[in-house]
């Protein structure tokens, strides 16, 4: 039996990635349509919270924009373009920076609680938001998939 070989990749690492885009292309959507469906209906909010699962639907649409291109990824690993890893690259891109702008965001209210008292109590467990703990797994595969992706642009 034949299985998927992408340029530069073994048959293992290219079943890995679109595994891997796979599950960050279910886990995002499902997530960021939570997150909008929380916002829109407030009993879904209350159910939700506790989760860590905020009501924002500007979050909400970024992942499932991020979802969206890890999809895109899958077939394209799946057919064996060339376009696959671009695909899969630029979704874990998208997941670290938007997360580093999500903590920053979320550092910058901390700290205006701190400093100014306004607006309650600060919890450090703020930060476990969705989109902040799927990005772990986007920077586990730019540290894996991201230098050879690199060194490919880089040698075209």
């Amino acid at each position: 039996m034949s299985g998927i070989l992408l340029p530069g990749g073994s048959e293992m690492a290219s079943r890995g990635k679109i595994i891997f885009a796979a599950l960050f292309g279910i886990l995002y959507p499902v997530f960021g349509l939570t997150m909008i469906a929380s916002a829109v209906i407030p009993v879904l909010a209350d159910l939700t919270g506790p989760y860590s699962i905020p009501a924002d639907p500007a979050g909400g649409f970024v992942l499932c924009v991020i979802g969206a291109v890890f999809l895109f990824a899958v077939r394209e690993l799946a057919r064996a373009s060339a376009d696959g890893p671009a695909f899969l690259c630029i979704g874990m891109f998208l997941s670290v920076v938007f997360a580093a702008v999500a903590f920053i965001s979320l550092g910058a209210q901390g700290i205006e609680i701190m400093i100014f008292g306004e607006g309650g109590t600060w919890d450090p467990l703020q930060l476990a938001v969705p989109m902040l703990y799927l990005a772990f797994g986007s920077l586990a595969g730019l540290s894996v998939w991201g230098r050879a992706f690199l060194s490919d642009l880089s040698g075209a």
